[in-house]
């Protein structure tokens, strides 16, 4: 029997579970000689526990990894992997824009021994600023990136069992996942889908949210900024030097120029202040990362757990990282 580990992160989305697991479960009655679990891992402030809890008392296929607080997606993601057991996992979100009918298709790449199977899809925001955003950022990280990022790719895909347990040995806290399954090199393919519109409820992912994902996506995958930091202290450099040299020379030959107003040092001042600030401000995200990374603190906590069988006869527990191999 193939297992499938399904894992999906969800915060307030009680409208949109109960829906999700229905279409999971009509696709696996036609898969013959497969099963899944679906793995919820929920930092939620509204319902969604309760109902996933309704959920696995009628199947108990479906299991729950409630976090502490909310870590934000990616670690959400992570939780859940960790607690996987499938021969394969799949990433999903809850608001079924990614279409459970897809997964025959990502299983059927698999099966074809494709490692990774992710799928590209283009925003279905009415919002065409952040179109333009989403359009411009992937083709920007892959010309950057120093491995080969897709354009267009979000985290619904499917990873094979050594995929996975790579995953799960990870220890740092910002985590590009579009990112991360392409790093080690695995086989993989694409699969092009248009993508349907939120079910119900609103999306966790505002503009703001979505550029810090984009600035984790960057600076996770590519030293380029801090290389842009130097070239452009270098041509601002260059275009003082050359300034002043020929003003020198300006007044050499025409001693009677008068000499440079307030308004163009004012100006000069405060572009050179932009400038480093600017670099300072790349150098210090890279370095906020290095801080967060040496504290060495538990990426993620377990509030409690629920269907798993390592733990159904023991109490609500508090998990960290080393209490379970590894929980982060």
């Amino acid at each position: 029997m193939t297992l499938i580990s399904i894992v999906v992160p969800t915060h307030n989305e009680s409208g949109n579970v109960q829906v999700l697991h229905q279409r999971i479960a009509a696709v696996f009655q036609k898969l013959a000689g497969c099963d899944f679990e679906l793995i919820f891992a929920d930092d939620s402030t509204d319902q969604t526990p309760e109902v996933i809890r309704g959920l696995h008392q009628a199947d108990h296929r479906v299991k729950l990894v409630r976090l502490s607080r909310r870590y934000g997606q990616s670690l959400a993601i992570a939780a859940g992997i960790d607690h996987s057991s499938g021969d394969a996992v799949i990433m999903m979100d809850a608001d079924l824009q990614d279409p459970p009918e897809l997964i025959p298709d990502l299983m059927e790449r698999w099966r074809q021994g494709f490692e990774v199977v992710y799928v590209q899809r283009s925003s279905v925001s009415s919002s065409r600023l952040y179109k333009l955003f989403s359009f411009l950022f992937y083709r920007l990280l892959k010309k950057i990136a120093s491995i080969e990022i897709p354009v267009d790719a979000g985290e619904f895909r499917l990873l094979d069992r050594k995929v996975a347990d790579y995953l799960k040995r990870l220890t740092e806290h910002t985590r590009y996942l579009r990112g991360l399954t392409m790093l080690p090199g695995f086989r993989q393919t694409s699969i092009r889908i248009q993508r349907a519109d939120r079910l119900q409820g609103q999306t966790n992912y505002n503009f703001k949210r979505s550029a810090l994902v984009a600035l984790d996506g960057v600076l996770s995958f590519s030293v380029v900024p801090l290389r842009l930091a130097t070239l452009l202290g270098i041509v601002v450099t260059a275009i003082g030097l050359f300034s002043a040299l020929s003003y020198v020379v300006w007044k050499l030959l025409n001693p009677s120029i008068p000499g440079a107003g307030w308004p163009i040092l004012t100006a000069s001042l405060f572009f050179l202040s932009g400038i480093q600030l600017l670099v300072m401000g790349i150098i210090g995200e890279y370095l906020a990362r290095i801080f967060i990374e040496v504290q060495n603190r538990p990426v993620y906590w377990v509030d409690y757990e629920l269907g798993f069988e390592h733990l159904d006869s023991a109490a609500p527990s508090q998990l960290g990282r080393g209490d379970r191999a590894p929980t982060r």
